[in-house]
């Protein structure tokens, strides 16, 4: 089935509901008319400044409308946006755009000295927001221009980096604006639906779960300059939002706030994904909140972000599954364990890193480094990565099991599990626990409650109390600085 491009969608959208609200930051609200016409002015002040279908330009930036703007001006004159993750180190985001190769930088706000990093052939180009307008003031009239196609590159997405270092996912227009289709038709959103982008924009959680499926159906975009409960709750009850989306331990820290109600009561649809939701969380969700639909997503960077999606009514009956295929996605597994993937949605390349390519591509099939069985009806229960498998004394462990019992203990805000260095077992058990408020976390109690639910080669040996986890610049725990911290405290 041909779906539109994102450009091809936002085009559409401007000319059918011009005057509904689109994107807001703030109290900066701009309409579909108004931003689509943002966005032509702004790609051909990209193409005066030399940038040309298929350069590359890297999108540094904060969470903003003028981030959204410039997202979708690469991606309307047909250049190729690389938007990078503003957490990582320097070094690595000056790697990041040297591999890039990039025509242009664009670079918003406090974020212009990353860009000072990038090759002296790159344009650096800033964007600045007009005091007089809710967003970009419009310098030439807007002229119709050819749009790319859908098997033209789209941008290049970086994976989180949690098993080792990033690699830059070429997506193709095509992928892209499928993706963004199949979440509406999955979530069944429409032009009254709206969203608050809790998530860092530079993440696929971000531009395709949200800015290009909202655009894709005609929805509104809401930004969150950056995450935090309390700045979250204060833009929810100013716009609402219908569907949100994050990964588990955003969606815990908003059911732990006594203002969780103002969240969860006006929205209808929670996604999530990213790392495991502990099904005692999605019972306590279930019933505090039941008319609340939740989705379980499952996907990667390089399959555009979604693959496979557990429907509310299996939620708490499946909970330790992440679903079936979505449209048009195909699943097995291999004999070592590893789950593929095909379908159209799965990235043209590594970019130019043809090696790993070449190791993530089997034929049609894409090796996902998910470790995974598949039952009679079609439901892919993971057993976590193959570098998150701790291995005590010959016993394989997979993490994820574990830290979904550490979530059934009432003192257990949050826990990650991983495995520490052991001179004769090769690893043990550890555990970093952040507390809840409703009671003190006593490590031989919690021990003496798992018994029955892990096998005692299982059961964590070692906790660390934490006020706050690690976590990478997608939001996903970070396990390698889980290990050196628990490593380091019991020296």
């Amino acid at each position: 089935m041909s779906q539109p491009t994102i450009p091809d969608a936002l085009r559409s959208r401007a000319g059918a509901i011009p005057r509904a609200e689109c994107l807001c930051d703030g109290d900066a609200i701009a309409t579909y008319g108004e931003t689509a016409d943002a966005v032509t002015d702004l790609a051909a002040r990209l193409a005066g400044a030399g940038v040309e279908p298929g350069d590359h330009v890297c999108l540094i930036g904060e969470n903003r409308a003028e981030w959204v703007l410039a997202f979708l001006a690469c991606l309307q004159l047909g250049a190729v946006v690389v938007p990078l993750n503003i957490r990582l180190g320097h070094d690595e985001l000056a790697r990041q755009m040297a591999l890039c190769a990039p025509r242009a930088v664009i670079a918003t706000g406090v974020c212009e000295p990353i860009a000072a990093r990038a090759p002296a052939t790159a344009r650096r180009l800033r964007l600045e927001r007009d005091a007089r307008r809710s967003v970009f003031a419009v310098r030439r009239a807007a002229a119709s221009a050819a749009l790319p196609p859908p098997d033209a590159p789209a941008l290049v997405s970086f994976t989180s980096g949690t098993t080792g270092a990033p690699k830059g996912a070429v997506i193709s227009h095509g992928a892209l604006g499928r993706a963004a289709a199949l979440y509406g038709r999955l979530l069944g959103t429409d032009e009254d639906t709206s969203t608050l982008v809790l998530v860092p924009l530079f993440h696929n959680t971000g531009f395709v779960d949200q800015v290009a499926h909202m655009i894709a159906v005609g929805g509104r975009i809401d930004v969150l300059s950056e995450f935090r409960v309390a700045s979250a709750l204060a833009a929810l009850r100013r716009r609402p939002a219908s569907y949100l989306i994050g990964v588990p331990s955003i969606v815990r820290l908003l059911m732990l706030d006594p203002g969780a109600d103002d969240v969860f009561t006006r929205c209808r649809i929670l996604a999530y994904g990213g790392s495991p939701m502990p099904p005692a969380w999605i019972r306590e969700l279930h019933g505090r909140w039941p008319s609340l639909a939740p989705y379980n997503i499952y996907g990667l960077t390089e399959f555009t972000s979604l693959s496979h999606a557990l429907e509310p009514g299996d939620a708490i009956r499946r909970a330790d599954s992440v679903g079936r295929p979505v449209e048009g996605v195909r699943q097995q597994v291999g004999e070592d364990g590893e789950v593929l993937l095909a379908g159209p949605t799965r990235m043209l390349r590594y970019l130019r890193n043809e090696a790993a390519t070449r190791r993530a591509f089997d034929g049609e099939w894409l090796r996902t480094g998910d470790q995974g069985s598949i039952d009679a009806d079609g439901y892919l229960t993971l057993h976590g990565r193959a570098a998150d498998v701790i291995v005590r004394g010959g016993e394989k462990i997979h993490a994820g099991q574990v830290e979904a019992a550490l979530a059934t203990v009432p003192s257990v805000a949050e826990a990650v599990v991983v495995g520490v260095p052991d001179d004769v077992l090769q690893e043990r058990v550890a555990a970093c626990v952040i507390e809840r408020d409703t009671g003190r976390f006593d490590a031989a109690e919690t021990r003496a409650a798992l018994c029955g639910a892990l096998a005692d080669y299982a059961l964590p040996e070692r906790y660390l109390i934490v006020d706050e986890l690690p976590r990478n610049g997608a939001g996903k725990v970070d396990r390698a600085a889980v290990r050196a911290a628990l490593v380091k405290a019991a020296q």
